[in-house]
């Protein structure tokens, strides 16, 4: 099993997707099934800022004998959540990121040395009817330019999702969610990435307990390389992912924890330029987990800020390689965050 532990000292991290079966109680914590959105006690306006640095080390053998990369990704994000409790509730939210890598390999004893400069925009809207009902729509829209030595080359990726959820009360919370999201990359390719996600859980005004478990209805294929050709030597992959919310309040005071095990390369889509810079490459799976705290009344302004400090253990292919041989690959990873949110 792979970890990355994310702590966020201060965190109103509007940047976090929770919520399946019951309302958090963070009030800027964006809502994963869209019903639930009409469970927030405040209309909640939150901005944030994020820097990510990235070290990947690999430990080749044979005629690759060195494989670094240096990842800068830099995101600016704001969100807006209605006040719940109505007929309808609104939520909000948009991102714009942009990121540098580099990565040297040495094969041979000549390095060679690729470039990535990316660029990503995000919009979300989604709505809440009643206590029961929601659907949402996330604009999504990546390009990544590499330079090298061997060529020059831009990936466009450009993501439309349609989300539909449910939510229902039979003793305890439960909630369903339907994702519909057509990946069209360059040269007009289409890759079905649509997802279900269901959850169970309990809340009240002062505590939250909930699982839940998301998987995409696509298997996705890796090519390993060797064989006769392409396609000769290829591995099948479910991504899923399995999502534990734990959050409660002592008068002024709240706390909570989000945990989420992605299994097989699946990864949320407000993440996808951190995906295709940093874990594009990492099948494995690995836990990562959100610490949430928070101190003050329920309205009014909040100032926050957080650090993400992890370490992921994994084998990868080189970089400049598409397919191959995979070596032991350290991932270091080191992110700040400041936040502002006001409730009313």
């Amino acid at each position: 099993m792979k970890f990355i532990s994310t702590l966020l000292f201060i965190a109103f991290s509007s940047s976090s997707f929770a919520q399946v079966s019951s309302g958090s109680l963070f009030r800027s914590m964006r809502s994963e099934n869209p019903a639930v959105i009409s469970e927030r006690p405040a209309a909640t306006f939150a901005a944030s800022y994020k820097i990510d640095k990235v070290e990947k080390k690999q430990t080749p053998t044979g005629a690759v004998t060195k494989s670094e990369s240096e990842i800068d990704i830099s995101t600016a994000s704001f969100f807006y959540g209605g006040k719940g409790g109505g007929f309808f509730t609104t939520e909000i939210s948009g991102e714009l990121g942009s990121g540098e890598k580099t990565d040297k390999v040495t094969t041979s004893g000549t390095e060679e040395t690729q470039k990535t400069e990316a660029d990503l925009t995000m919009f979300n809207l989604a709505a809440g009817f009643m206590k029961n009902f929601g659907v949402g729509v996330i604009k999504i829209s990546n390009e990544n330019k590499q330079t090298s030595t061997s060529g020059n080359s831009t990936n466009e990726f450009d993501l439309m999702i349609y989300t539909v959820g449910l939510k229902f009360k039979l003793g305890l919370d439960f909630g369903l969610f339907y994702q519909h999201a057509p990946l069209e990359t360059a040269g007009s390719q289409e890759i079905d990435m649509s997802r279900v996600g269901f959850g169970i859980g309990t809340s009240t005004k002062n505590f939250h307990l909930e699982i839940a478990y998301v998987m995409n209805l696509e298997d996705e294929r890796e090519e390993l390389g060797g064989g006769s050709g392409a396609g000769q030597n290829v591995a099948i992959h479910s991504p899923s992912k399995i999502m534990g919310t734990f959050e409660f309040k002592l008068g002024r005071l709240s706390l909570g924890i989000t945990s989420n095990y992605y299994m097989e390369g699946f990864f949320d889509f407000n993440n996808l330029m951190y995906y295709t810079m940093v874990m594009a490459n990492n099948k494995a799976n690995r836990l990562e987990n959100t610490f949430n705290f928070s101190l003050g009344g329920d309205k009014g302004s909040s100032f926050s800020a957080g650090v993400t400090i992890a370490t992921v253990e994994s084998t990868e292919s080189p970089p400049t390689l598409l397919s191959g041989e995979k070596y032991k690959t350290t991932t270091d990873i080191l992110g700040l965050q400041l936040s502002y949110a006001y409730a009313f």
